[in-house]
C-alpha cells in the first residue's frame, strides 16, 4: 500500500521552484509525498512564454496551464476547472513589493502584479473543497508595504485568509 499523497496546485509557477521543492527532481525516484496536480504560469504582455515553456520541458505539460489566471477567476465558474487539491502554493508575483523598486515606486496590492492576490483569494474562496493549506512566498517588503501605511497590504491578505477560516 502506497503513501497518501498531498495534492498541490501551483500558482505563478515560474520555472517550477515550488514543485522542485515539494516533489524533488523530476528524474528522481524518491517519493516525497507531494503531487502537483495543476500548475499555472502566464506572463501578461509576453508573446513568448519562456517560463511556462521551461516548466513544461522539466515537468511535462500534463496538468499545466499557460492561461491568464483571470480566465479561472473571472467569472468564478472557471475555478471549477482547477483540480481538487490539498495544498495551494504560489510564487506570489513580487514585482510590486520588490526591494528592487524604490519605495516611492512600490505599488503593493494596487500594482499590476500585486493585485493578483485577488485571484489567489478567489480560488481559495470558491474552490470546493477548499485547500487545507495555503503556502505563499514571503517576498521582501510585503510585510512593510506600502511605505505610507506600513503593513497594510499584508494585513489585507491576512484578514482575507482569516475571513476564509485559515489561521
Amino acid at each position: 500500500m502506497g503513501q497518501q499523497r498531498i495534492t498541490v496546485a501551483e500558482l505563478f509557477a515560474g520555472v517550477g521552484g515550488f514543485r522542485l521543492g515539494l516533489e524533488g527532481h523530476p528524474d528522481s525516484d524518491e517519493d516525497t509525498g507531494f503531487k502537483v496536480v495543476w500548475s499555472n504560469q502566464w506572463e501578461p504582455g509576453e508573446r513568448a512564454q519562456w517560463a511556462s515553456r521551461i516548466y513544461e520541458e522539466r515537468f511535462g505539460s500534463d496538468g499545466h496551464s499557460n492561461d491568464n489566471i483571470h480566465d479561472f477567476t473571472f467569472p468564478k465558474d472557471g475555478v471549477a476547472d482547477i483540480p481538487e487539491h490539498d495544498l495551494l502554493v504560489g510564487g506570489f508575483p513580487c514585482q510590486d513589493y520588490s526591494v528592487a523598486r524604490t519605495i516611492s515606486g512600490e505599488l503593493g496590492i494596487k500594482g499590476e502584479k500585486g493585485k493578483l492576490w485577488v485571484d489567489i483569494a478567489r480560488i481559495i474562496r470558491w474552490k470546493r473543497p477548499r485547500p487545507k493549506v495555503v503556502l505563499l512566498e514571503n517576498v521582501p517588503r510585503l510585510l512593510n508595504s506600502p511605505a505610507n501605511a506600513r503593513g497594510l497590504n499584508f494585513a489585507i491578505i491576512l484578514n482575507d485568509l482569516i475571513e476564509m477560516g485559515y489561521e
